[in-house]
């Protein structure tokens, strides 16, 4: 389960103003698409709906994807070097 977890910690921090982004760039986009499949518009309005609507899909995976590197865990270093030992471990 902790497989999951941590992940997860990484994409959810609503204490940043670049989750809020996602979030609103992935509603926006599903309203959009939800109103092109209720009203089903024809010609300029759906082609407009449309892209945008596929516009603000790409710049809500973009923005998801620049939150995950982000938030990327430090670097550990070389598994198999051993490094010093802390002082509470005497």
């Amino acid at each position: 389960m902790a497989v999951f977890v941590s992940p997860l910690r990484r994409l959810w921090q609503p204490r940043r103003p670049l989750f809020w982004l996602v979030i609103v760039f992935n509603l926006l986009s599903s309203a959009m698409a939800w109103a092109l499949h209720l009203a089903q518009p024809t010609g300029l309005l759906q082609a407009l709906l449309t892209g945008s609507a596929l516009i603000n899909t790409a710049l809500g995976w973009w923005l998801l994807a620049r939150l995950w590197r982000e938030t990327a865990p430090a670097s550990q270093g070389d598994a198999h070097v051993q490094g010093p030992a802390d002082p509470q471990d005497r």
